[in-house]
């Protein structure tokens, strides 16, 4: 029994369909670990009053990691060592996400396809 599914208007076959599955599937196991955070370098004062970066105006530079929880911002700390590692996690959330999405309209259109 051969089945039909249609996504965006265009006519796919349920084999199709599982194959597009299936390599999105195999495309979000590349990006992992990931984080769902921002990585981002404030520049802030010091309380030594004889600082010359903080009496030139340029200040202190202080690495963050920043996300939201419930819907509040939290920053935390971040070490030098690490900013590297967590843009990259960074960025595989922003990807993962975007296949994520993906997934996600295959999968309404299959379930949408399912009451014709």
């Amino acid at each position: 029994m051969m089945y039909t599914v249609y996504i965006d208007c265009v006519h796919m076959t349920r084999r199709s369909y599982a194959k597009r599955l299936a390599a999105l599937e195999r495309r979000l196991q590349a990006y992992r670990p990931f984080i769902r955070a921002s990585v981002v370098v404030a520049r802030k004062p010091c309380i030594r009053k004889g600082c010359r970066a903080c009496q030139d105006g340029r200040g202190h530079e202080s690495p963050l990691l920043t996300t939201s929880v419930q819907g509040r911002p939290k920053n935390r700390y971040l070490p030098k060592r690490l900013i590297a590692a967590a843009r990259r996690r960074a960025k595989n959330y922003r990807k993962t996400k975007a296949i994520l999405d993906q997934m996600s309209e295959l999968w309404i259109d299959e379930l949408l396809s399912k009451k014709r």
